[in-house]
């Protein structure tokens, strides 16, 4: 029986003086690094991750029609059109440039969002058709495939909106949809209510996601658990059965669990909410799961930790509890050694050779 525990926002992004987990206990975890066998590798966009576990490559994939796929309720005819994520996104300037943040759905309510799809609706009705399946989960269906390249949202959250720009053959239609939403949006009452009360406007939309699958995902493994819709509609496309992550379960057969709640702290860098989602993972998953290998009921386990300086990888296999000589290995350490090296100043003078007396 064999685990494959992907987890989003493990490693965290950046690197300080005092580590990000220190004086946590996770001892669990530890026993997984010190026993398996760590790899480091390059830089990959998460989405690409994912979809090459269910067998997919390329940088085109249809990750919009791939996450309606795994929303809650009914689902539109596999034949009713293309897809587009629409995210409602906060536009503003720091300095010089502007930049995107996202919306948690706690963040906006669903009577709010309702309002603000509908005026979409109205002004963009030659476009397509908008659609939100959660408050933050917008969608446009589309009557023809785009030809554009349209960057992923969590590509752009906080980070100048200049470099992501739509590319392509439908460049220019894109641009200018999210220009027109971005003034429809920014004049919506609502958001002027918003901005009165203190909080953040929804004066755009992110579009993203297009794409073309050229063969359908294949089941990773019999169950596949997790709660993002990407993931369940990956799941869903390869007609794997799903459900929400439970370590009992996914002892009982070959797994694949998704874990994407450190993603969005890592992404914000709210570290108090990344050290507690770090320590109910310790307790629900890494601790747990280290004493199963220990005991034998797991015959192989591969963690899976995308991050922005790269992709950790650490396998574990039954014979591994057999060797002794491994000693756990602190997250931590782990966090600190794979950090980058700190820059130096502009105006700090370069190093000198020590003086000598002759």
């Amino acid at each position: 029986m064999q685990i494959q525990l992907l987890i989003p926002g493990l490693l965290w992004p950046t690197a300080t003086l005092l580590g990000p987990a220190a004086g946590l206990a996770l001892d669990g975890l530890a026993t997984l690094l010190g026993r398996g066998t760590r790899s480091m590798h390059g830089f990959e966009p998460y989405d690409r991750q994912l979809a090459r576990l269910f067998g997919l490559e390329g940088s085109a994939l249809p990750l919009a029609a791939l996450r309606r796929l795994g929303e809650a309720g009914p689902q539109p005819p596999a034949d009713d059109g293309h897809w587009l994520c629409a995210d409602p996104v906060n536009l503003s300037f720091a300095r010089e440039h502007l930049l995107l943040q996202a919306f948690d759905d706690d963040q906006l309510p669903a009577e709010e969002s309702a309002e603000l799809v509908a005026a979409l609706n109205e002004s963009f009705t030659d476009l397509g058709r908008f659609e939100a399946c959660t408050p933050t989960r917008w969608y446009l269906r589309l009557p023809r495939a785009s030809r554009g390249t349209l960057y992923p949202l969590d590509d752009v959250v906080g980070r100048p909106v200049k470099h992501f720009l739509p590319e392509g053959d439908d460049a220019r239609l894109w641009q200018r949809t999210m220009n027109e939403a971005q003034i429809l949006l920014h004049n919506h009452p609502l958001s002027r209510a918003r901005e009165e009360s203190g909080q953040r406007a929804v004066n755009s939309v992110w579009l993203w996601g297009a794409g073309e699958l050229e063969r359908m995902p294949q089941a990773p493994a019999a169950l596949v658990q997790a709660t993002d819709p990407l993931s369940i509609g990956l799941a869903r496309a390869s007609q794997c059965a799903t459900a929400t992550p439970e370590l009992s379960s996914a002892l009982k057969q070959d797994t694949l669990v998704v874990i994407d709640s450190l993603r969005k702290p890592a992404q914000r860098l709210d570290l108090d909410s990344w050290r507690s989602g770090l320590e109910a993972l310790e307790r629900d998953w890494f601790s747990p799961l280290a004493t199963a290998l220990q005991r034998g009921r797991i015959d192989a386990l591969r963690l899976i930790a995308p991050g922005d300086r790269g992709t950790l990888v650490v396998a574990n296999c039954r014979s591994d509890r057999w060797k002794f000589w491994r000693k756990p290995h602190a997250f931590d350490a782990l966090l600190k050694s794979i950090s980058p090296a700190p820059m130096a100043l502009p105006d700090a003078p370069p190093p000198t050779a020590p003086h000598t007396d002759r």
